[in-house]
């Protein structure tokens, strides 16, 4: 199956945004953006295995793996330039599909948007496995609506709890490998209200990038993807 939706097809885009999903989530978490952004953006999602559509395949818990796969899929495609954003969890797989196709495209990612993610330079893992249900109910027990819905829903966990596992275990055991960093611009996005990631969090990831780099502030919190601003659209607009 297709690893890439497209809700709202821009034939005369200038450039291509590649979204990818934060831990547990699907394709479908970018439709409000497709919608919102200016028809010169075409919004693209990844569609992880494990979820939605794709739920009667097996989920990936290594993340280099998937960023693998991911760039691969990438490299098939026809069409305008490519951006790359990621959120959360998202944003480790988007720089490390950035890492794999920058030496390989005709032309360069024109640019990688991380949001709400600590730089791979800082990551440390929690000691948490997460294929436990009690540890992966926690988990979800802070994290965003969408995850304490999932776990207040016996039939609905059954369903998300898999690819929720996989995703947090593949964060989990992530290490950058060394190799050369990013040459296209970086752009990191931290919610105002996020705690956890924020600006001088964001500020790390310049160390990933020999492109250019800057950090900018969006109105919410850690999930301010949920719903996407105007003023999240008018940055990304901005820069692309």
């Amino acid at each position: 199956m297709s690893w890439f939706r497209t809700f709202h097809p821009r034939p005369g885009a200038r450039v291509r945004l590649v979204c990818l999903p934060y831990a547990g989530g699907g394709a479908g978490l970018y439709r409000a953006l497709a919608q919102k952004i200016a028809p010169e953006i075409e919004v693209v999602a990844v569609q992880y295995p494990g979820r939605q559509d794709r739920r009667a395949e097996a989920p990936i818990d290594d993340l280099h793996a998937l960023a693998d796969r991911i760039a691969d899929e990438l490299a098939a495609l026809d069409g305008p330039p490519v951006a790359l954003f990621g959120h959360s969890l998202g944003a480790t797989i988007g720089f490390e599909v950035a890492r794999r196709m920058l030496p390989r495209f005709p032309s360069p990612v024109v640019r990688l948007f991380v949001s709400a993610r600590t730089a791979p330079v800082d990551h440390r893992p929690s000691g948490r496995d997460f294929r436990q249900d009690a540890v992966l109910r926690a988990w979800a027990g802070r994290a965003g609506d969408a995850a304490r819905q999932a776990a207040a829903d016996p039939d609905l966990w059954q369903l998300a709890a898999p690819s929720l596992a996989a995703d947090l275990m593949m964060s989990e055991t992530y290490a950058a490998r060394p190799g050369a960093k990013v040459t296209c611009p970086v752009t990191a996005v931290a919610g105002t209200a996020d705690r956890g990631c924020g600006v001088e969090h964001m500020a790390r990831w310049a160390a990933h990038t020999i492109g250019g780099f800057e950090v900018a502030e969006v109105v919410g919190d850690h999930y301010f993807i949920d719903d996407p601003s105007t003023e999240l659209c008018g940055l990304l607009e901005g820069l692309l």
